[in-house]
């Protein structure tokens, strides 16, 4: 990662400790290393980082080199599932997964590649956010236009139904949800010892999440993800948690990821003592911040840096100082609008949210709003 060395050393540290445990895995299972670098390096065109792209490019060719051409079917499915869930989140599912498993990749290889997938989210959101600080523009908006045409048929993924079950809908709410895994997670009593000890390192880690057992599947990613998570989202300084909490809502709430919309926007809420701002963002996204030019300004960068490409500019940059927020603060706004591109990436396509049985009857958005998650429920996305 190219982030400033000053700026909360853990981030950068475990950033690139998560790419090299995606890309370069002691043990790659059935997504080979080449299959792997060419995913990253999909995502990253059609995100418009012209030299992430060219890097993963070139780490895919070096690999190939006197290495078995992958399968051609497998090379197809993976294509297809790196572009769903680079454009559109929320309308990755079921239907993508057992495309992956038809052609033999195993839970632990599908865990893996929407790792790959959201982690790349976040490198090429940090990256042209950064770019955006110094002047440049956020993305390579022709070379996003190649890749799409290149990777797939000219219908948005957005517009694809799962399975002739019509598009996805979005029920958005401060409730507490449960969810529920489209793949086997790794059974809490069956762990081996280098679960356990990702596990045991997190305090906000719980075989209790189905979730975490999912993710457990790719043990070194987790722990490396969320040392990145700790450090952004409670590390001191900055900008204020509130807002951080504000940004991730928003970004949820674009990306469609109803059970991170609803973590986050109890925690803004408890946090910035603002429930009906919390429950305004559920029901209109960023036009519920137009009465306040800070959170106002917070909501542009967000709304246009969350999009694929990027699409913030540096009016919103300006914008954004002009309200105060410079220095590490600034910086917290890009990484924090960076990593919720990868949270909502791993919630959304390897599961789904439920309402819990118990709350069944209290669902909607005038639920309490600092509740806590449930029991066994993650606690970020």
């Amino acid at each position: 990662m190219s982030d400033d060395e000053q700026y909360r050393p853990a981030v950068g540290t475990h950033a690139d400790a998560a790419g090299t445990a995606l890309l370069r895995p002691a043990r790659p299972g059935r997504l080979s290393p080449v299959l792997r670098a060419e995913a990253a390096a999909l995502a990253a065109e059609l995100a418009g980082r012209p030299a992430l792209a060219a890097a993963y490019r070139h780490r895919a060719s070096r690999t190939a080199d006197g290495a078995h051409e992958p399968d051609p079917g497998r090379a197809a499915a993976v294509r297809a599932y790196t572009r769903a869930v680079t454009l559109a989140p929320a309308h990755a599912g079921r239907a993508e997964l057992a495309e992956l498993e038809r052609t033999g990749l195993t839970a632990a290889d599908i865990v893996a590649l929407a790792q790959i997938v959201a982690f790349v989210s976040y490198e090429a959101r940090v990256a042209s956010g950064l770019a955006l600080l110094d002047g440049a523009p956020a993305a390579d908006t022709a070379l996003a236009a190649r890749a799409l045409a290149r990777s797939g048929p000219a219908e948005p993924a957005a517009h694809r139904t799962e399975q002739g079950a019509g598009p996805v809908e979005q029920h958005f709410t401060l409730d507490t949800l449960t969810w529920i895994p489209w793949i086997e997670p790794v059974p809490a009593d069956a762990l081996d010892a280098g679960q356990r000890a990702v596990i045991d390192a997190h305090a906000t880690l719980s075989t209790d999440s189905p979730y975490y057992r999912t993710l457990l599947h790719d043990p070194a990613a987790l722990d490396h993800r969320t040392h990145v998570y700790n450090a952004l989202m409670y590390g001191r300084g900055g900008l204020p948690r509130a807002e951080r909490e504000l940004i991730t809502l928003l970004v949820s709430r674009i990306n469609g990821c109803v059970y991170c919309a609803s973590v986050h926007g109890r925690k803004f809420a408890q946090l910035g003592r603002d429930p009906e701002t919390a429950r305004r963002v559920l029901d209109e996204g960023t036009a519920a911040l137009a009465g306040d030019p800070r959170r106002a300004a917070l909501g542009r960068f967000t709304e246009r840096q969350t999009a694929t490409p990027p699409a913030a500019t540096a009016d919103d940059v300006a914008a954004l100082r002009a309200a105060g927020i410079d220095g590490t603060a600034l910086l917290d706004v890009v990484h924090c609008v960076a990593l919720f591109g990868w949270a909502n990436r791993l919630m959304q396509v390897l599961g789904a949210p439920a309402v819990p049985e118990s709350c069944t009857e209290t669902s909607g958005p005038a639920a309490a709003p600092a509740a806590a998650p449930a029991a066994g429920s993650p606690s970020h996305g």
